[in-house]
């Protein structure tokens, strides 16, 4: 094998792996602005909510069902209040979220989390603030979600 040839094919393979997998087609919120990273869209309001969009490896392997419950369950024993649940879809996705509250020093906070399954992977979609800041911005969060296209891998 010449030298070229060895050169060219673990770039080629790379290529190929990172053909495979097509990016992830989210936005931020209107109003957001964004922060460069490879592996997940990060993004913050003037009013410091923040927005982030990853994907998680969904090991356990299980349905939405089963992260569903998982979820609110956590979430409740680390003290989150939930006050909404529900369905919500991306890019003809369907997802769940679960909107909590929770103190922070003298504030109450605002925490959602947002989860679409796709096979082996989890895209999470959370975002958190200032409970006035973020029912201000509520819309446009929910907004950039259901905009968004979750069925890739990386941040658009």
């Amino acid at each position: 094998m010449s030298t070229l040839h060895r050169t060219l094919l673990p770039l080629a393979l790379v290529a190929l792996l990172i053909g495979c997998t097509p990016p992830l087609r989210s936005e931020a919120p209107a109003d957001f602005g964004t922060y460069e990273n490879p592996k997940s869209l990060q993004a913050v309001s003037p009013d410091r909510v923040v927005y982030q969009v990853k994907r998680l490896e969904n090991k356990p392997f299980a349905d939405q069902g089963f992260w569903q419950v998982a979820l609110k369950e956590r979430l409740a024993k680390a003290g989150y209040v939930i006050t909404e649940e529900g369905a919500i879809e991306s890019g003809g996705r369907k997802g769940y979220y679960v909107e909590t509250t929770a103190p922070r020093g003298t504030a109450d906070y605002m925490y959602l989390v947002a989860l679409f399954v796709q096979d082996k992977q989890l895209v999470v979609v959370e975002s958190a603030g200032e409970l006035a800041a973020y029912k201000a911005r509520r819309e446009k969060i929910f907004a950039a979600i259901r905009a968004s296209d979750l069925t890739g891998a990386g941040p658009r």
